[in-house]
């Protein structure tokens, strides 16, 4: 790019130097040449623009102009010195001398070399010279330039006219000399600049170096001396000599731009206006030597500006926020000066950020002035004393400009950041109101909904028509279904208001699929759908996360799916993959239902969605299932998804990776396994997916299968095999198939007496018949739908390990439901119709029941008999005392009262209702309506069933642990599970001691509740009653704030050391006798599938 000069400057330098003038570029390129330069070559100087500067030589001179342009940019301009060359002439070649010197621009940068081009004339008398010097010195002042030279060894020193002008002084002023130049040069700068000099008599030359010159009334002076050598002997300098150059404006822009790259962070850390302004002083000083700033903010709440509504503050000394009357008491006689200055301000107030100069005659001061605005808006006037006559450098204007700039987006951050936060607040009112409205509506609906499915279900135990029957079972319906869709609402608006916490827990994914699909089984097969579940060889079995809410999302999809398909199938199936930092799990549910439409697809997971208004006629529902799964799987890192095709189904799944289980992976239940393994198994089912599943799962199993669609093809089979010598073992029956069902086909097998040694399973959907009927149809177990393979798997094994028993033997039986005199409960509860639910519940689990209608009453009770009640079922919201209070004056009753089990049982189920109860002292939590089995589960924590007598052939020791893992055995859980629970005690317990002496050493009587506390339920519920006795002693005293010492420490140790123990020894024993196993009344299944 070429370099453009101001005409006025041109004509000067062209006018005032002795030479031709050559500008080129560091590439060698011509920038510039003057007509001069045009008339020696014979050329017109605009076409020399942009040309190669050795295209003008001969070809001598080309290389040495070449050679020129080399030297320059190796050394530069004061390494070269004077060259001489030939150009090309008009007519003749021109001899020249050439006299390089760097071209700078106002911010010291080169921007090229500036070649003085001097003709050799033929005498080169001394009159050419010295006409040659005056121009020289012409060009000086011109370029405001000075020269110098010093003699070393005599000291004596010469500057040039343009020098001493530079300096502001007079030739005749004084002599030159180094200590005089010292003199001159401002204070702050002398020691470093007599180092310079110094070091340059020792032989170190500087290039260049900057000093102030202090002008009275104006602002210093900046110069850069530039030095070279001149003259040297024996490598020694003798003789210095150099430039001066006024560097004032250059300077003063890199002083602002340095000032103002402080002053951008800082304005960007501000978070008010006041705190930068306060900052900005303390920078201003230095910089641009401004003594002070004053602001003006306007009086008026609506900030409107005027001189009257303006009230100056120096910022250096006093605040914003204090009193104006001190202002005005402190600066009075500036207000006086300034007020032409308020007045031109205000007038210009609508140019925001434009500065505004007015000097007042004879003060001796000027002043830099300008509004800063945001959104029409006076923030303040902004003021800069400067102290001076002479009119401000543009350098200092611009600066002031910036300081608008950057002080109109400190402002403008501050009144965003009040709005947003009065539409924070606003917001944070509107969530408050929400969540009171959400905890109030949630205790008027449940508190209804309790006795509604409370009452008929009792209503359902008692003897009923037919008819009364389907009524009865018609409100429990109607209950279940508002309350599932209150539930929906309340987990909705849990987690639009980010307060959905996950739970981190080892779990088994395989086990929560099956339970989850299990809720779901009646409904399918009263609309006559196959439900089928299976997990493939890869699904891992122990995974940590929040096993709730991934139960919650596989619910949600598969009564999602049984919803929308009228007939068919509901295949639900879980994939995974295991690896080094834990596992992903993929659950799958694939319907063929009526399908859904590419464009609902994309709309189908947000709230209050379903594919169209007549779905929502046809099929119910409120569209949030899917919602609330969606967030779910989204919450914990997942993905969820559909496939779908009207008229034929849809598949939806959901993906979600957990972390690496903390305890260990689970041992395989090798036992049962091995006993599978190797049997030879017949599948009869006429659903295809029925049949993929069966078998899949079976050769896990390592059994040999083989699948038929029909009782004929089976017959077939089981004739083929007996004639070849490999006979099957066990038959899988599907009941309801096409021709001959499962009941039909096993009395044909049992007719044929080669196959007497077949066990035969009945696999349906019904619920379980009598033995005798069982045992007429020559069937020797049944297993319900959809066939879980833990159920399985404990069937398949018992027959396959006892083929000589009995027939007809039911194989898993439920517990005995005889009411057992457990204990007296206390319900506090104002509501009469919860009253009645919860004696009838209670009453038919073997409880003693007492009521008290509030807080205050129940204290009442518990204070005249506190031995009189082995838990309490405490309601929270009643009148004279809710339970809160209640709890907490219990908790402050002495003896065995302050310790007595207490289980919230509220309607209030928003997410901080838990955390309240547990705050006030209570030890459980159930949220109404009241779900029986949960109520059961958290009797059973706190007040352990007394177990039936096991029928196990080799009786064991009758300890709290036998009685407590028999009573689990027998109640139907899987002995696997049992398994894994009494293996997994030891785990739980060291992460409980460890907390609890980490509690202790940090004196947190708090966190050593929290420590013991679940020691005490896992111990309680395992039949630990020496642990779990110290724990709630210990419990007991962290409520009181008292710490165990170490003597209590070491017995809890050693307690849980023998209960580990002891749980491995009972486990072994009673594992290997397993549970009872008594007859199940029935009556045969019925006619679904």
């Amino acid at each position: 790019m070429g370099i453009s000069m101001p005409h006025e400057l041109e004509s000067w330098v062209l006018h005032s130097l002795p030479d031709a003038v050559w500008v080129v570029d560091d590439a060698g390129l011509t920038t510039y040449a003057d007509a001069r330069l045009g008339a020696l070559v014979g050329r017109d100087p605009a076409t020399l623009a942009g040309r190669p500067a050795p295209e003008l030589g001969d070809e001598a001179g080309g290389e040495a102009l070449t050679a020129l342009l080399a030297d320059l940019a190796r050394a530069g301009a004061e390494g070269v010195g004077e060259v001489a060359c030939t150009l090309r002439g008009a007519d003749t070649p021109v001899r020249v001398v050439l006299r390089p010197a760097p071209l700078l621009d106002d911010q010291g940068r080169r921007r090229g070399w500036l070649l003085a081009v001097a003709p050799v004339g033929p005498a080169g008398t001394y009159e050419e010279v010295c006409r040659r010097e005056q121009r020289l010195l012409e060009a000086q002042r011109v370029a405001e330039v000075g020269s110098w030279e010093w003699e070393l060894a005599t000291g004596e020193v010469t500057w040039s006219d343009q020098l001493f002008r530079l300096m502001g002084l007079e030739p005749s002023a004084l002599t030159p000399g180094v200590e005089v130049f010292l003199d001159l040069v401002d204070v702050e700068d002398r020691g470093r600049v007599a180092d310079v000099l110094y070091a340059a008599t020792e032989g170190r030359v500087p290039e260049q170096y900057d000093a102030r010159l202090p002008r009275p009334g104006l602002p210093p002076r900046w110069i850069r001396v530039r030095s070279m050598v001149l003259e040297e002997r024996d490598g020694v300098p003798v003789r210095l000599g150099g430039t001066v150059q006024d560097v004032t404006e250059s300077k003063e822009y890199e002083n602002g731009a340095a000032f103002l790259s402080v002053l951008a962070p800082l304005a960007n850390s501000s978070r008010t206006l006041l705190e930068a302004l306060l900052a900005a002083n303390d920078l201003v000083r230095p910089v641009a030597q401004w003594p002070a700033v004053l602001v003006g903010v306007p009086d008026t709440p609506e900030g409107a500006a005027g001189p009257e509504g303006l009230t100056w503050v120096d910022v250096a000394w006093v605040p914003l926020e204090e009193g104006r009357s001190r202002v005005a008491r402190e600066l009075a006689e500036r207000v006086a000066r300034e007020r032409r200055i308020l007045s031109m301000i205000a007038s210009r107030s609508g140019e925001a950020g434009e500065p505004g100069e007015a000097g007042e005659p004879g003060t001796g001061t000027r002043l830099l002035a300008g509004p800063v605005e945001v959104r029409g808006r006076l923030a303040c006037v902004l003021v800069v004393d400067m102290r001076t006559e002479a009119e401000p450098p543009p350098s200092e204007g611009a600066i002031f400009e910036e300081m608008l700039r950057a002080f109109t987006a400190v402002a403008e951050r501050e009144l965003s950041a009040r709005e947003l936060a009065a539409a924070r607040d606003e917001a944070l009112g509107a969530s408050r109101a929400k969540s009171e409205f959400l905890a109030t509506m949630s205790h008027e609906i449940r508190t209804p909904l309790n006795g509604v499915i409370g009452l008929s279900e009792l209503l359902g135990r008692t003897e009923l028509t037919p008819h009364q029957r389907r009524l009865a079972q018609g409100i429990d319906q109607a209950g279940r279904t508002l309350l599932s869709l209150v539930n929906d609402i309340l987990d909705l608006s849990k987690i639009e208001a980010g307060r959905l916490d996950l739970e981190e827990l080892d779990f088994d994914p395989r086990a929560v699929l099956e339970q989850s699909a299990a809720l779901v089984a009646e409904h399918a097969a009263d609309r006559g759908l196959e439900l089928l579940v299976s997990s493939a060889a890869d699904t891992p079995e122990l995974v940590r996360g929040d096993q709730v809410r991934f139960g919650q999302v596989v619910t949600n999809l598969v009564s999602n799916a049984v919803k929308f398909t009228a007939e068919g199938e509901v295949v639900v199936r879980a994939t995974g993959t295991t690896g080094s930092h834990g596992a992903t799990v993929r659950v799958e549910v694939r319907d063929t239902g009526i399908g859904i439409a590419p464009e609902v697809q994309e709309h189908l997971f947000e709230a209050f969605s379903q594919a169209d208004s007549s779905t929502t006629r046809e099929y119910g529902g409120t569209g949030l299932g899917l919602a609330i799964s969606e967030r779910i799987v989204s919450a914990m890192g997942g993905e969820i998804g559909v496939e779908s095709e009207p008229g034929v189904g849809s598949t939806f799944w959901f993906e979600v990776a957990f972390e690496r289980p903390l305890g260990a992976t689970p041992v395989r239940d090798t036992a049962r396994e091995n006993a599978v393994a190797g049997l030879r198994v017949l599948v009869v089912d006429d659903n295809e997916t029925n049949r993929f599943i069966l078998t899949e799962q079976l050769q896990t199993w390592k059994a040999g299968v083989r699948a038929v669609d029909s009782a004929y093809a089976a017959l077939v089979e089981l004739d083929a095999a007996a004639e070849r010598g490999t006979a099957y073992d066990l038959v899988l029956l599907d009941y309801m198939m096409p021709g001959a069902d499962g009941e039909q086909l096993a009395r044909m097998v049992r007719q044929e007496r080669r196959h007497d040694d077949v066990r035969l399973v009945l696999l349906s959907s019904a619920t379980e018949p009598e033995d005798s009927w069982l045992t007429a149809a020559g069937i020797d177990a049944f297993v319900s739908k959809p066939v879980l393979p833990t159920r399985l798997l404990d069937v398949l094994a018992r027959l396959g390990g006892r083929l000589e028993e009995q027939a007809g033997e039911s194989v898993a039986a439920p517990a005995s439901e005889a009411a057992r005199a457990r204990g007296r409960v206390l319900v506090v509860e104002d509501n009469e119709v919860n009253q009645l639910v919860a004696e009838g519940l209670l009453g038919r689990l073997g409880f003693e029941v007492r009521i008290a209608e509030h807080g205050a009453a129940a204290v009442a009770a518990i204070a005249a008999d506190p031995e009189g009640y082995d838990v309490v079922l405490m309601d929270c919201q009643m009148p004279v005392m809710d339970g809160y209070d209640a709890t907490r004056a219990i908790r402050a009753m002495p003896g065995r009262a302050s310790r007595l089990p207490i289980v919230a049982m509220t309607a209030a189920a928003v997410a901080d209702e838990r955390d309240r109860c547990l705050a006030a002292g209570m030890d459980d939590f159930l949220a109404k309506p009241v779900d029986v089995g949960a109520l059961e589960a958290a009797l059973d924590r706190w007040v352990p069933a007394p177990a039936e007598p096991s029928p196990a052939p080799a009786p064991v020791a009758s300890t709290g642990v036998v009685e407590r893992l028999g009573s689990l055995l027998d109640s139907g859980i899987p002995p696997e599970l049992v398994g894994r629970m009494t293996n997994r005690f030891g785990q739980v317990a060291e992460r409980a001691l460890a907390d609890l002496h980490a509690a202790v050493s940090a004196g947190d009587a708090s966190a050593a509740v929290d420590a013991v506390h679940g020691l005490r339920g896992s111990s309680g519920n395992l039949g630990l009653g020496e642990v779990a006795e110290q724990t709630r002693v210990l419990e007991a005293a962290g409520r009181d704030g008292s710490l165990p010492d170490p003597a209590s420490l070491e017995a809890l140790t050693a307690a849980v050391a023998r209960g580990v123990e002891e749980l491995a020894a009972v486990a072994g024993e009673l594992l290997a006798v397993g549970p009872g196993s008594p007859g199940s009344p029935g009556t045969g299944p019925g006619t679904r599938s």
